[in-house]
């Protein structure tokens, strides 16, 4: 399955990040939307502590809980980050709090370059090519190729795999992440609260994660869905140079 996540560029669904707590702040925000502004706040933030706690606190979801809580923050006061600034504060926060993540952490680096797809590039390119803000599953394919496109030289560096099938892959099961940590949420709940029907409170769950799993297997069988691509350092300092010059073009023609 490892394998498997790694062909069809899906092993992001399995790490506890800003992709969870992003879905997590979402939904609190669409049932709150009728009630006060401190009520909203203080209610996401436990939320958010909760699923620190229950996650481990590992690094992946303590930089992305910092970036989330920085924006609960500012909105709280009326207020927003400029998302440049918001990543590079995170960055800063994490890497003074425990400085090895400089050298040896290579998660820290490709979170934050997926931050930087996501809140930087996909505004821009919105601003720039598109008219009105997108429906949903478009929304989804621009920001999984902004994060796939800061991180891919990365991975390539240090992986030289790349996979052809990415876009397609993350587009059939990435949606459905949403859904299945409610229904196994509501299965866990089910096995505290009701144990004699916890295996009826399940089967949604298991349903629906056995069709990511087997579309995940099924797809890493397609030919050459990935191949051995590797990059040199001055390659990569090439490809984020050119999307730097990319990103200020688009930014001088919406602005």
């Amino acid at each position: 399955l490892v394998d498997n996540l790694s062909i069809t560029g899906l092993t992001h669904i399995v790490a506890v990040s800003g992709y969870n707590l992003t879905i997590i702040t979402n939904a609190v925000r669409r049932l709150l939307k009728n009630r006060s502004k401190f009520q909203s706040t203080v209610i996401t933030i436990t939320l958010v502590s909760g699923f620190l706690l229950i996650t481990g606190l590992s690094a992946s979801i303590v930089r992305a809980a910092l970036v989330s809580m920085l924006s609960i923050w500012a909105g709280y006061f009326g207020r927003s980050f400029r998302p440049v600034l918001l990543i590079v504060l995170a960055a800063s926060i994490t890497a003074g709090w425990y400085p090895p993540y400089l050298w040896s952490d290579l998660g820290w680096y490709l979170s934050f370059l997926a931050f930087f797809g996501v809140l930087v590039i996909t505004p821009l390119f919105q601003a720039r090519f598109l008219k009105r803000k997108p429906k949903i599953f478009l929304q989804l394919c621009i920001e999984t190729t902004a994060a796939q496109i800061m991180t891919l030289p990365v991975i390539l560096l240090t992986f030289g795999r790349l996979s052809l099938i990415s876009l397609p892959a993350n587009m059939l099961v990435v949606p459905l992440v949403p859904l299945s940590m409610a229904l196994t949420t509501i299965a866990g709940c089910a096995g505290l609260l009701l144990p004699a029907l916890a295996g009826w409170f399940s089967w949604p769950g298991v349903l629906l994660m056995t069709y990511m799993v087997d579309m995940i297997g099924l797809l890493s069988r397609v030919p050459g869905a990935s191949i051995q691509v590797y990059l040199s350092w001055w390659h990569v300092g090439l490809a984020y140079g050119a999307v730097m010059v990319t990103l200020y073009a688009w930014w001088r023609k919406a602005s």
